[in-house]
């Protein structure tokens, strides 16, 4: 009696949900002609920033011409039609330590905060399967890796937690721990991005810190300085040194070839991630800071791999190559975007 009683039972359950599921349909269709000219219908069905990494090599250094060069990998995004799929392969930093070039990259899954990845080679042919080397219990991307006194650091993006870290690698770069905090300030309603895509570089015995601060939607690149990694950072008197969503967000970071400084920007004027621009940094220290526009929306958008942008530019040398380091913007819609809002506007709804 038991057996049958427990399969007349979720027999009926069956047949339950699949009524709830037809009763759905049924509404959901009827909803269409109404809010196909409303904004929440607009806001469900709308395509989203997605982003994949290409990692290319030159004999030669030249900015101008980076999306021709011979690619040696690609991280795409993932399919789009499976649950939690990845849509974000981002911020790709390359680091060289001895005969080994590391790649470190944010990645994302729907649904999901960013972590840190990371891959290597020895030959630039055979890379290692990614491996998560830092995790938070808030987002993370763009980590700007550089190596101090024996030291491998990083400094990733952590405007959640309103402050710009410091972290520590292990021997082998599989973990990075938390070394300090180099700055924090306390979030205003006015902040909408609170420290993003920060960086440093080192100019004749002085660390300059390079962070975005978005103030109503509207960018400032503000710049700090100080003796020593483990000293307090100084607002530079030049500080703000860009106001902008043209120029004034990190694209990379500081780029040195022979004598010379460029700074890698991306273009937020329209929309997030839409190409990336080059200026060149003509004279910074303690008191000035200057630079000169030297290419303006460095990618060609509307055709080829970077047909919906970019917002991304690394290189190094390794070996006799130069290595660079790009992601790509993909606009496209995904069915788990649509289930994730749909469920923020049914939370109370336990068929969701």
């Amino acid at each position: 009696m038991f057996v049958v009683y427990h399969f007349c039972t979720k027999k009926i359950d069956f047949f339950v949900y699949m009524y709830i599921f037809y009763y759905l349909c049924i509404v959901f269709l009827q909803f269409i002609p109404f809010c196909i000219h409303m904004k929440l219908f607009q806001k469900l069905f709308k395509k989203d920033d997605n982003f994949g990494i290409i990692v290319s090599q030159n004999s030669k250094f030249d900015i101008a011409d980076v999306q021709n060069y011979n690619q040696i990998l690609r991280l795409d995004i993932d399919n789009l039609i499976i649950p939690k799929p990845l849509l974000t392969q981002a911020d790709p930093f390359l680091f060289v330590n001895g005969k080994i070039l590391y790649l470190f990259f944010e990645s994302q899954r729907s649904g999901e905060r960013g972590v840190i990845r990371m891959k290597k080679t020895e030959n630039l042919k055979d890379w290692t399967k990614p491996i998560t080397v830092l995790r938070e219990p808030f987002h993370l991307s763009f980590p700007f890796v550089f190596e101090y006194n024996g030291n491998v650091y990083m400094i990733p993006e952590t405007q959640a937690s309103d402050s710009i870290r410091l972290y520590r690698g292990n021997d082998d770069l599989t973990d990075f721990t938390l070394e300090r905090v180099l700055i924090s300030k306390q979030r205003t309603d006015e902040v909408k991005f609170n420290y993003c895509d920060s960086h440093l570089l080192k100019k004749d015995g002085v660390w300059f810190l390079f962070s975005s601060i978005a103030y109503n939607w509207t960018y400032y690149l503000e710049l700090y300085y100080s003796d020593d990694l483990h000293h307090d950072f100084i607002k530079h008197p030049a500080s703000p040194i860009y106001v902008g969503n043209d120029f004034g967000r990190s694209g990379g970071s500081i780029i040195h070839f022979n004598d010379d400084y460029y700074r890698i920007s991306q273009n937020c004027s329209k929309s997030y991630g839409a190409n990336i621009s080059v200026h060149q940094i003509t004279s910074l220290d303690e008191n000035v800071y200057q630079e000169e526009l030297v290419k303006q929306d460095l990618l060609n958008v509307g055709v080829g791999k970077y047909r919906d942008g970019g917002h991304h530019l690394n290189i190094v040398k390794y070996g006799d190559k130069y290595i660079y380091a790009t992601d790509y913007r993909h606009v496209s819609w995904c069915w788990y975007q649509l289930y994730l809002k749909l469920k923020k506007i049914f939370k109370c709804c336990e068929f969701f």
